[in-house]
């Protein structure tokens, strides 16, 4: 056994446990009187990260839950305002089914009074509660709660989301079916009974009118709206049989508009949708008129017939029920050939009319074929036939009226549609539509960005060219070649495409490959040409025919307006048109609206007219390009849009109005080189309610009878819409539940590792405080043992 003074080693293990029975007794203190198990990182850092964890989710469950009741008020607030609603419904349908007794003997007058403050009070309530039309709550509401798990790509968030989409549970007079848009005829006359020259018997019993009609004993509506636009356009032909006033008249109408809603087409689906019906209109002096509702659509709606345009208003005089005339003529720039001559060798080949304008989407070619023997009289004759036997001419109501030789051709369009007539490959000009030939002489397409002469003389002598690029005007050029060469023509033809504008702008240039001369237009753009006269200097009248100088065809001086959009929809102003000839002239027109959700959806349509697609040569070719585009998106909200053609005179030239039953949408209008296509190029324009539209009334029984039945139906829409609200109601309640559940497990989680057990660490302060007793004793002894040393020493 040895015996050292320097270095106890007893004291210091005695003190190192001491130490370590201090801290122990430390811990175990500050668990007991905290509570918690971890009160440093260091306790437990793995636990206590699963336990902040489990803290972090009660704090989101915590807010998710007043969210979710917060949700919850909104929707009892909402459904208060709908069960009131529902009251006024039941007010409104005593008074209607009051008013649409026979035995009634009050005033309706009165009751009507009553029923329109009660259908305002509606709108007042429904706006007030967030349910009207773009209202603050009608949309698709989101509320995050938590507690949500990512699986099979759905997020945390989305899965700790509920959602209640109120976007289609407005309840205002017009989501109701109480209210919508209207087209109305004019109201200056009086076709109840008010005025027997312009009364509803007196319009239908008209020799001019009735000498107007496509059939006789009908008279022909036409409507256009989202998804009937266009050469798609429903027609609706009413039966006149037993028509003798207003009110039976409306009711034939409505008979045809079903029949018509019926067909098995896409677009008379559309129609159907739509829910248009004829109505009677009463102004505030008792003049009585036809008008067109819809609750759900904007439409527009035109004439077919000078009787059509009558009842709607468009008469003669007031004294006169004749209806104003719908027909639009075209006459030929000159006179045909004389009797019996014939088309010539120089002219023998395919003679191509084409036709475009009045609602045709696209142009309808009519190809003739003529041989050098063929007569004037029998080309009229195969022309006549050939338009009368074209199912979409007819349709357009485009005929000839006129074709007589040696007289001009006049072609006439019986809903005063306006229209075009041009033609190619009549080389020597015998139908008076001008000389242009078509791509290949006499043969060929109508027009082309390419054309290959013959040889020709090439002669330094000059030669007169017309050319008309994408149906527009003939341009005249007159071309000297600057030497008696191939290459002096081309160079003298390029030199001359370069000084005019509209030539320059098409992209034309002249190449030459040592024997013929080809014009190309660099930019895709169609055009034709003609050889004025007959010199063949330049190889484009190879033929020897004799071509004269483009004479313009003469329009009539146009029709009354006879077409009418809803009043209470979503309009732009009358846009300006104007054909988009050149190939690199692409005009873009954005249209934008927001949907149900306040969330902003955007459509772009390129308008063009080069080698990837033409449909910007006519204004019913843009109409119909862009109508396209809007139904193909299969965007439920832009699909509302529609683009229709309107005037604002009777002289004036057509244009393009978008109309829709949205709150709100704007249209963008693209710029282009030339400035053609739609006017108001580089703005916005944004639409805005015309007019204001129809309301459901009871101030006569017919009305009140039409009234009882739609307040049936809009008690089953409000019933619909609250349905709605209850759902998100009880959606609410089980998500709150949930989240308490998942509050109180997590609680319960985050417990079991923060916590303290008390009793365990009762215990382990017990031995703590005896380990630290028994410590200090063994210290003390173990300090005083070198002491014990000095005994040695002392002897």
């Amino acid at each position: 056994m040895s015996f050292r003074v320097n270095t106890n080693v007893a004291s210091l293990q005695s003190r190192e446990y001491l130490r370590q029975t201090s801290e122990s007794q430390g811990k175990t203190i500050n668990r007991v009187t905290s509570g918690l198990r971890i009160i440093a990182s260091g306790d437990d850092a793995a636990g206590l990260a699963i336990a902040n964890g489990f803290r972090s989710d009660q704090a989101v469950l915590s807010q998710g839950v007043r969210n979710a009741n917060d949700g919850l008020s909104t929707l009892q607030t909402l459904d208060g305002g709908i069960n009131n609603i529902s009251k006024l419904l039941d007010r409104a349908r005593t008074l209607a089914t009051q008013s649409a007794s026979g035995t009634f003997t009050g005033d309706r007058g009165v009751l009507n009074t009553e029923f329109s403050s009660v259908i305002g009070e509606i709108d007042r309530q429904a706006q007030a509660v967030g349910l009207t039309t773009g209202g603050a709550f009608a949309k698709s509401l989101s509320v995050f709660i938590g507690g949500g798990r990512s699986a099979n790509g759905i997020t945390t968030t989305t899965n700790g989301s509920v959602g209640v989409d109120l976007s289609t549970s407005t309840v205002d007079s017009k989501s109701l079916g109480l209210k919508g848009v209207q087209a109305q005829g004019v109201s200056t006359i009086d076709i109840g009974t008010g005025s027997a020259s312009t009364s509803v018997s007196a319009i239908v019993n008209d020799a001019t009118n009735t000498g107007s009609t496509a059939v006789g004993g009908f008279t022909d509506f036409y409507f256009k709206g989202p998804g009937f636009s266009d050469n798609e356009s429903i027609k609706v032909a009413v039966n006149l049989s037993g028509v003798t006033n207003v009110d039976n008249l409306v009711t034939n109408i409505n008979a045809a508009i079903e029949s018509a809603g019926n067909a098995s087409s896409q677009q008379a689906t559309a129609f159907k949708n739509a829910g248009i019906q004829a109505t009677v209109v009463t102004d505030s002096t008792g003049k009585k008129s036809i008008g067109f509702t819809s609750a759900s659509a904007a439409f527009q709606v035109a004439a077919g017939d000078r009787l059509s345009n009558a009842l709607l208003g468009n008469v003669t005089s007031t004294s006169n029920p004749a209806g104003l005339a719908l027909a639009n003529t075209v006459t030929g720039g000159s006179a045909t050939a004389a009797t019996t001559t014939t088309f010539g060798a120089s002219g023998a080949g395919t003679v191509t009319v084409r036709f475009q304008g009045a609602n045709l989407t696209s142009p309808v070619d009519l190809a003739l074929t003529v041989a050098s023997g063929t007569t004037i009289d029998a080309a009229l004759a195969s022309l006549s036939s050939a338009v009368g036997s074209n199912a979409t001419l007819q349709a357009a109501g485009i005929t000839v009226q006129t074709a007589t030789a040696g007289s001009a051709l006049v072609f006439g369009n019986s809903r005063g549609e306006k229209f075009e007539v041009l033609s190619s490959g009549d080389l020597n000009n015998r139908l008076g539509l001008g000389s242009f030939r078509s791509s290949t002489g006499a043969s060929g397409t109508f027009d082309y960005s390419a054309v290959t002469g013959v040889a020709g003389t090439f002669l330094a002598a000059a030669e007169t060219l017309e050319i008309s690029v994408g149906g527009g005007t003939a341009q005249s050029i007159s071309v000297t070649p600057t030497a008696a060469t191939i290459a002096g023509a081309t160079t003298a033809l390029n030199a001359a495409f370069a000084a005019n504008s509209t030539l320059a702008g098409a992209g034309l240039v002249a190449t030459n490959n040592g024997t013929v001369i080809t014009i190309t237009s660099s930019t895709g753009s169609n055009f034709r040409l003609n050889s004025v006269g007959a010199t063949n200097v330049l190889g484009f009248n190879g033929a020897t025919a004799t071509g004269v100088a483009d004479t313009a065809e003469t329009q009539s001086a146009g029709t009354d307006i006879n077409f009418f959009a809803a009043a209470g929809s979503q309009q732009t102003s009358l846009l300006s048109f104007s054909a988009i000839r050149n190939g690199d002239d692409d005009q873009t027109i954005t249209l934008t609206a927001n949907d149900t959700a306040g969330v902003e959806q955007s459509l772009a349509v390129v308008l063009r007219n080069d080698s990837t697609i033409r449909n910007a040569g006519t204004v019913d070719e843009a109409i119909n390009a862009i109508n396209t585009a809007l139904q193909q998106s299969n965007n439920t909200t832009l699909n509302q849009i529609v683009a229709v053609k309107d005037k604002a005179n009777a002289g004036g030239a057509e244009g393009i109005k978008f109309v829709s039953n949205l709150a709100s949408f704007k249209v963008g209008v693209g710029t282009n080189g030339s400035g053609t296509g739609i006017g108001s190029q580089g703005t916005v324009v944004t639409a805005a309610t015309v007019g204001t539209g129809a309301t459901a009334a009871i101030d006569s029984q017919d009305s009140a009878e039409k009234a009882v039945t739609a307040l049936g139906e809009a008690i089953a829409k409000l019933g619909t819409a609250q349905a709605v609200v209850g759902r998100g109601q009880n959606q609410f309640t089980y998500a709150v539940n949930l989240a308490q559940s998942q509050l109180t497990n997590l609680a319960a989680s985050e417990s079991r590792i923060r916590d303290a057990d008390l009793a365990e660490e009762a215990a382990n302060l017990t031995k703590a405080q005896i380990l630290l007793q028994a410590g200090i004793s063994a210290l003390s002894q173990a300090n005083s043992a070198p002491q014990q040393v000095l005994s040695l020493l002392r002897g």
